[in-house]
């Protein structure tokens, strides 16, 4: 979904400053007060996931420079968070089975 309403805040590539073009800003969602943008600069083509949270005191932000495109980070949205313990396993697995995992990527 695009948003020809973006704030403008979102109205420059933080990389190069080249001015956003309208159809480069996608609305990916919006819960209460916060919107989740996706943005792709046309000239230097980096992209940009942006949160913006708006309330009674203004405007907060937070930028993160991604090489997702607007639909990877939709796909991401609704993945559930990586825990403690799946990093537990993953460290247990690694640790148990690090030659065999060695052996895997030396064949590819």
């Amino acid at each position: 979904m695009s948003t020809p309403s973006a704030p403008k805040i979102l109205a420059h590539c933080p990389l190069c400053q080249t001015a956003y073009e309208d159809r480069a800003i996608r609305l990916l969602g919006a819960q209460g007060a916060s919107r989740m943008f996706h943005l792709t600069c046309a000239s230097c083509r980096h992209a940009v996931l942006a949160v913006i949270l708006e309330n009674q005191h203004g405007i907060s932000s937070v930028g993160l420079v991604t090489d997702m495109e607007a639909q990877d980070a939709l796909r991401m949205h609704d993945v559930a968070p990586i825990t403690a313990n799946d990093c537990v396993a993953a460290h247990e697995v690694l640790e148990s089975k690090s030659r065999e995992v060695v052996q895997k990527l030396l064949q590819t």
